[in-house]
């Protein structure tokens, strides 16, 4: 592959990265977001008709995604924090959290299935490392600037 993109990209993760906290939350993440697709685009190779495909399905997977752990942080992580609750309480929320757990089991499969029949099984993998070494910078990224690096 050719370097010049990878080091732009990590040249703007690292730009990105040094500014400021002092912006609001909605601005970070949509910087985050900015670098994500950057940096997926690159990792997977993508065209740009492979990624007018790819991203409206990543897009909906995320959004589905984010909308089982806001559920899931209402209906269970909440309510286990606000404790004080019954034997039957208890297990109803731990139904719940096993449903949504399947759910969301069901939801990456549905998801990688479908990636892997429009694009392959090569690309999938190389999403899941992509996602994987996001993150870990991301964590790198936020751990230099609280200083908790370990």
């Amino acid at each position: 592959m050719n370097k010049k993109p990878t080091l732009l990209i990590a040249l703007a993760m690292t730009l990105i990265f040094g500014l400021q906290v002092h912006s609001q939350q909605g601005e970070n993440k949509e910087k985050i977001k900015s670098l994500k697709i950057a940096f997926f685009t690159e990792r997977l190779g993508l065209s740009s008709d492979e990624a007018a495909v790819f991203w409206p399905m990543y897009n909906a997977y995320e959004a589905e995604k984010e909308a089982l752990r806001d559920a899931k942080w209402k209906e269970v992580y909440s309510r286990i924090e606000a404790g004080n609750y019954s034997e039957q309480e208890a297990r109803n929320i731990l139904n719940r959290y096993l449903e949504l757990e399947e759910l969301e089991e069901e939801l990456d499969k549905k998801f990688n299935l479908e990636l892997a029949q429009k694009f392959s099984a090569t690309r999938t993998l190389l999403l899941f490392q992509a996602e994987h070494r996001f993150r870990k910078r991301l964590l790198s990224e936020f751990r230099k600037r609280s200083g908790n690096e370990p």
